[in-house]
């Protein structure tokens, strides 16, 4: 009876052991927790793209979830729009050993994503800044550089066609009504000053005012004269018909308020003047200021202004007093001063100034194709920084990340199916955006040169133009020959992605 009774007793005594066995291998629940999730399983089969990051489960806990990290960007227009900021150690803020010891706290069997998220987030560039500058310069338009500062000012011209302010002031007191040798000395101004504006260029805004025209030489009559200036060819193109008919509008009559009709013509000008215009006044006179004014100050505070008009005296038949007056007047509005006794005397003066036009049209030329050329050589300056400034990011950038991708290899904590992933994108991103940075330099530096040869020959060609003019009007001929220019060759570098071999 014993011996059946033992198996019995074995059995029970085994299945008592197998039990307590059982119970010691059931995982606790933070022992289950810290298994690898079927994510961090599924790395072994790395995708071809960073998947959308999650929060590493062999670091969080349930009552401390790891904030999850964001999607790395892999194309190139998702990292030109990234608003991620730089790394923590990017460009001039990196630290290796600082990069290394946030690296030592990562967890091994992390998914590709969150490695590469994570990288970025140390070391990573923003590139934003470089894609506003690129997008900012291919705006250049500099025919539209050329243009008036204020589109809606109805006087406003390109450049091209840039509005010269020319405004003869004529004297019409009584005492040019007195003859010189030629005839009249009102006649023969006024026939002067006709052909003078007829010769000015197309791009010109010409006007007349005439002052001492009103009342008389009488002592009752002098309050009237000396108020009374008046614009009769308001400024604008010549017109042959509208000045003829001007002309005779007035006869010489009054006193002579030279001071009151300069100021007139400040005023004048002061409503169509822009900047950069040339303004130019002219005054015909055969006397000194009968009125009280002063002339003298007058043409200071024009030549002063904003205007910066230039103040020409012509002296018509005067005598020395009249003489040193009016000189001084001059040399104040920073002009010249030309006595003049007769008809051919004042032809010659008023052709004197025809060719001094002739010369402003050239120089007009040539600093306005300067100012052209300066804005385009300090933009191509700012496209060529702005490109290399990218590319020393993007080289800086890469070094490091590679670095970094080593170091966890080295670290054990990437396999090497992961690091081979990891070294794919960081290869991907230094040459999409090295590409980027080259492609800019070559389209939109080739569009400066385009914008910029084509508003030079604009000005040229308005140059000639308005020479041929003064040419037809002087009887001179002279050669104009338009520049040659040549866009510059930008040949970008062969760039491709390194060849490497898993070990």
């Amino acid at each position: 009876m014993v011996k059946r009774k033992l198996p019995i007793l074995f059995l029970v005594a085994t299945l008592l052991l197998s039990a307590s066995g059982c119970s010691e291998a059931v995982p606790d629940a933070a022992q289950t927790e810290a298994l690898p999730s079927q994510e961090t399983q599924e790395t072994q089969n790395p995708p071809s793209e960073p998947p959308t990051a999650a929060p590493s489960s062999t670091s969080a806990s349930a009552e401390s979830p790891a904030p999850a990290l964001p999607k790395a960007p892999t194309s190139l227009d998702e990292i030109l729009s990234s608003e991620e900021p730089a790394g923590l150690f990017a460009g001039s803020k990196y630290d290796e050993s600082m990069v290394k010891a946030e690296l030592d706290k990562l967890s091994k069997g992390m998914a590709d994503g969150d490695i590469y998220a994570r990288l970025l987030q140390l070391i990573g560039e923003n590139y934003q800044q470089e894609k506003s500058t690129f997008d900012r310069l291919e705006q250049v338009n500099y025919r539209q550089a050329l243009l008036s500062l204020d589109p809606a000012d109805p006087a406003s011209a390109p450049k091209t066609e840039r509005k010269m302010n020319i405004e003869v002031v004529l004297d019409a007191s009584g005492s040019m009504a007195e003859k010189v040798n030629g005839g009249v000395k009102m006649e023969l101004a006024k026939k002067s000053i006709q052909d003078f504006l007829a010769s000015s260029s197309k791009q010109s805004n010409v006007g007349l005012r005439v002052f001492g025209h009103k009342g008389s030489g009488a002592d009752k009559d002098k309050a009237l004269s000396c108020a009374q200036t008046e614009l009769v060819y308001p400024l604008g193109s010549y017109d042959a018909a509208r000045f003829q008919n001007s002309l005779q509008k007035f006869d010489p009559k009054g006193w002579t308020g030279i001071a009151t009709a300069l100021e007139a013509a400040r005023d004048d000008l002061k409503n169509v003047h822009r900047e950069g215009a040339e303004t130019i006044i002219y005054l015909v006179t055969d006397g000194i200021e009968t009125c009280g004014g002063n002339p003298v100050e007058v043409a200071k505070s024009i030549h002063q202004s904003d205007l910066k008009a230039v103040v020409n005296l012509i002296g018509f038949d005067v005598n020395d007093e009249a003489q040193r007056q009016l000189k001084a007047v001059a040399e104040a509005g920073g002009g010249t001063y030309t006595t003049v006794k007769d008809k051919q005397a004042l032809e010659q003066v008023f052709k004197k100034y025809l060719e001094e036009l002739y010369k402003e049209n050239s120089n007009w030329m040539q600093e306005t194709i300067d100012d052209v050329w300066n804005q385009y050589q300090t933009e191509e300056q700012e496209l060529i920084d702005t490109r290399q400034k990218m590319l020393d990011k993007v080289s800086a950038e890469y070094e490091r990340l590679q670095a970094a991708v080593s170091y966890l290899r080295e670290k054990e904590l990437l396999e090497k199916k992961q690091k081979s992933q990891l070294l794919t994108w960081i290869d991907d991103r230094w040459l999409d955006l090295s590409r980027y940075a080259d492609d800019r330099w070559v389209d939109i530096g080739d569009k400066m040169d385009a914008e910029w040869i084509n508003a030079s020959e604009e000005v040229e060609h308005r140059w000639m133009e308005n020479g041929r003019l003064l040419d037809s009007k002087s009887g001179k001929i002279t050669l104009r020959i338009p520049s040659l220019r040549i866009a510059k060759m930008r040949i970008k570098p062969i760039r491709n992605k390194p060849i490497r071999v898993d070990f």
